[in-house]
């Protein structure tokens, strides 16, 4: 079926696909192709020149900027923001991971110009800067960056501002947040310290670590979701 006439009459019409579930909170701006095997659950927001292709599930409250593309199987959690023209679901060399699940999980944000490869598992309220291009697994309120990404570090999920320890025990450790105070997130200490600067690889695997010396480690510019 097609939409109505856009406002914008430079901007093609909306095609969406016989079969696919859209609620009536959603909005699906003119431009974007959505196929058949597609769901966006409520409030979803599509701007211009979205393309959406295979099983895609899309949950309440994603918002999705204009020229993303979206390869299934793909699973977008609650609240996910992704700016402009990102492509998830790339397909990798060896096309090991095509048939897998990608997996967002909620509240997470992704910067402009990303690319996330197909089958790859992306913890709930992980930060993807822009022009990162990912490769594998982040943990949730892991910051990544870079191409091949980087587990940068981890970030607090009100804020995005810099974690520290505060207190250690023999298996896990607590942090604060120096920006807002916020405490109470805890980590294993195995996954914490010895995983930043890594580059992240599927199955919550990490290759060789890679010097941020001199990077910035404020949280992302919000030019970067814009």
């Amino acid at each position: 079926m097609t939409y109505p006439t856009p406002l914008n009459p430079n901007v093609v019409q909306t095609k969406v696909a016989e079969g696919a579930v859209v609620q009536a909170t959603s909005r699906i701006d003119p431009g974007c192709e959505i196929g058949s095997e597609t769901i966006l659950k409520d409030h979803v927001t599509l701007c211009q020149n979205v393309s959406i292709i295979g099983k895609v599930t899309l949950e309440t409250k994603v918002y999705v900027r204009e020229n993303v593309t979206l390869v299934g199987p793909l699973h977008i959690g609650e609240g996910t923001i992704i700016a402009h023209d990102v492509v998830i679901g790339l397909l990798r060399e060896e096309n090991d991971l095509a048939d897998q699940e990608t997996i967002i999980e909620d509240y997470c944000r992704i910067g402009a110009g990303a690319e996330i490869i197909g089958g790859v598992h992306i913890g709930r309220q992980v930060l993807i800067r822009a022009g990162s291009k990912v490769i594998g697994d982040i943990p949730q309120y892991g910051l990544a960056s870079r191409n091949p990404a980087i587990l940068e570090r981890y970030a607090c999920p009100k804020c995005g501002g810099i974690l520290r320890v505060y207190r250690g025990f023999r298996d896990i450790v607590d942090t604060y947040c120096v920006s807002c105070g916020a405490d109470g997130l805890r980590f294993p200490k195995r996954n914490y310290l010895p995983t930043m600067g890594r580059v992240l690889l599927p199955k919550d695997s990490f290759g060789q670590t890679v010097s941020t010396k001199g990077d910035d480690y404020r949280w992302i510019d919000e030019k970067e979701l814009c």
